[in-house]
């Protein structure tokens, strides 16, 4: 039995309800608390981390600053957020650095343990637990498509063959012997802030995206299940509580083919050990080539 778990960054259930996406919603759902602590709304780098470990930002510290190239940097970056400097501010300082230098700012992962953690717990990216790259090329999108780099039509085309990669990768993971098979998918952030005040856009967003979580769907095994998370939603102009477009709201969502989903972020973690099926994998050495991998600068 695999449990399928598809972090689907900003999916809001005020608007999966709304543009009637089924296979988001699944059996069953719940607009689910999300965690903040940098800005006044829920942040990526912040609520990934507090999903995967159970723990609020302050305890796992992944709390928005990150970490520059320069080390320098990075000590004023934290000496910032100490003396509790606006996260706008920070954020506006930042995008100057990154624009006028060649220093880069990179999320950090937590050592904490997590949901993900073990051999039969497979995991393609999760902010700031494994492989923040992932994230860290689609922010990139967002700065190319600011400078003007890069066009409209790029950046969509871009966003959404970054998301077919992992939708694919779950489906090649839950063919092996695992417990768990988790991704992380940020297409809707990305498109939501583009279209936020363009609802029949968005919903055509919405819309691909569901077709894809029903392809996951159909391939879930008798004895599989699925469970999509998000860390926040998203304002937009059609909503009449909304005042500040594209920016992050609290309506996160949870849903699952299996019982009543999360109800905060801080206990997926449990949510999710109490509905894994625990498995005896096998595991035997690889058996390499070592020399030849040592010649070709693979292996040390």
């Amino acid at each position: 039995m695999v449990l399928v778990v598809l972090a689907l960054d900003a999916v809001d259930v005020r608007h999966a309800e709304d543009f009637g996406c089924e296979n988001i919603l699944l059996d069953e759902h719940t607009e689910m608390k999300s965690v903040a602590h940098r800005l006044d709304h829920p942040h990526t780098g912040e609520a990934w981390p507090s999903i995967a470990t159970g723990l609020h930002p302050t305890e796992h510290g992944i709390t928005g600053h990150g970490e520059w190239d320069n080390p320098i940097l990075t000590v004023a970056s934290r000496a910032a957020h100490t003396l509790n400097v606006s996260g706008s501010i920070r954020s506006k300082v930042g995008d100057t650095i990154k624009e006028n230098t060649n220093q880069e700012w990179k999320l950090t992962t937590v050592s904490d343990p997590t949901f993900l953690d073990g051999e039969t717990r497979a995991v393609h990216n999760w902010p700031g637990v494994y492989r923040n790259e992932a994230l860290q090329y689609i922010w990139r999108l967002f700065q190319d498509a600011k400078d003007d780099t890069i066009s409209k039509e790029t950046f969509v085309r871009e966003a959404y063959t970054e998301a077919a990669s992992k939708f694919g990768w779950v489906k090649e993971a839950m063919t092996y012997n695992v417990e768990v098979a988790a991704t992380h998918i940020h297409v809707l952030d990305v498109l939501g802030h583009m279209f936020a005040e363009d609802r029949e856009q968005y919903r055509e967003q919405y819309q691909k995206i569901d077709e894809r979580v029903g392809e996951i769907r159909d391939t879930l095994g008798p004895d599989d299940n699925l469970l999509i998370l998000s860390d926040h939603g998203m304002e937009a102009s059609w909503i009449d509580e909304d005042e500040d477009y594209g920016s992050h709201s609290w309506r996160a969502i949870a849903s699952s083919t299996v019982g009543s989903p999360p109800e905060h972020a801080l206990d997926v973690r449990d949510w999710v050990e109490d509905h894994v099926e625990q498995i005896e994998a096998d595991r035997t050495r690889a058996d390499l080539p070592e020399e030849q991998l040592r010649q070709l600068g693979y292996v040390e």
